[in-house]
């Protein structure tokens, strides 16, 4: 503990010494992080939402009028043993027009004096959390088309599949602009390390000469790296909370007829835990990379 105590105040001392620099250097972690930040808040609720719309998604299979009650039997059971299934609702004609009604509002009143039979009757089917995948949904929507009384099926194809694929558009634009954020805050806190040993060559030397190993004159430096990092990616993290609740904290977003909104949440505490800590590892590295450059033995 002495030792860590005595690194500990020397990283301070260091900083101390140049707070101009210090400063500076905590400043630009934390505008780069505040980046990292607006993109994980923004990934974050993005999945929720599309967990959201994920949930609702469902399988209609629309049925002919003169589709047979045997037909219609075999095509309910084809699909309740259905591994991507959870489950199955018969809607009657009636049942069709009235959700058509809730979903129009108060547009609904074009449907009045058309009669109750104006949609088919269809078998509803929703999913299991592991069966919402695009290509297995899609094969299951291919073998119902091919079965007597059908007329048609819909699963929402178009949009379901263009949210796949924003999401993993989104994913890989979040990677890379994650790497560049790594990577700046790797080159500003390696430049600040690089001046604090400059600033304290002649002291270095004279530890050498008394015989101070490099584990007791480098392990200060990690220490500086590593708390300008920490709190660098914490001032990042208050600024996009900051940016959250000024912004994003009153804001709901529609999902649908009723009293059905999203609303915006901030990161889980583990995962700005963890932002932190990734912030006094990128420090830790940058410090690794200067030291290895400037304080040969």
């Amino acid at each position: 503990m002495g030792r860590i105590a005595y690194f500990l105040s020397q990283a301070l001392k260091h900083i101390r010494r140049n707070p101009v620099v210090a400063g500076v250097t905590v400043a630009t972690v934390a505008v780069v992080f505040l980046v990292l930040g607006v993109l994980l808040l923004a990934g974050h609720n993005l999945q929720r939402l599309a967990d959201r719309l994920e949930s609702g998604l469902e399988i209609s299979v629309f049925i002919k009028a003169e589709a047979s009650q045997e037909d219609r039997r075999a095509l309910r059971s084809k699909l309740q043993d259905s591994p991507l299934v959870a489950m199955v609702q018969s809607v009657s004609p009636k049942q069709a027009l009235l959700d058509f009604r809730q979903r129009l509002g108060e547009q609904a009143a074009v449907l009045d004096g058309l009669g109750e039979d104006l949609l088919p009757a269809s078998f509803r089917a929703s999913f299991k959390p592991e069966g919402r995948d695009a290509m297995a949904i899609r094969r299951l929507a291919k073998s119902m088309e091919g079965q007597a009384g059908v007329e048609e099926v819909q699963y929402g194809q178009g949009w379901f599949e263009r949210l796949l694929a924003f999401m993993a558009a989104a994913r890989l634009l979040g990677a890379l602009i994650g790497g560049l954020i790594v990577l700046a805050t790797l080159l500003v806190v390696s430049n600040t390390i690089r001046l604090s040993v400059y600033s304290r060559r002649e002291e270095v030397e004279i530890f050498r000469l008394v015989g101070a190993t490099e584990f007791f004159l480098r392990t200060p430096f990690y220490f500086e790296g590593v708390m300008l990092g920490a709190l660098g990616a914490a001032a990042g993290l208050g600024m996009t909370w900051l940016l959250y609740f000024l912004l994003g904290s009153d804001l709901r977003i529609p999902m649908g007829p009723g009293e059905q909104f999203l609303v915006l949440q901030f990161l889980a505490p583990w995962v700005a835990g963890l932002v932190v800590l990734g912030g006094a590892l990128v420090g830790l590295l940058g410090t690794s990379a200067s030291l290895g450059r400037h304080l040969r033995a």
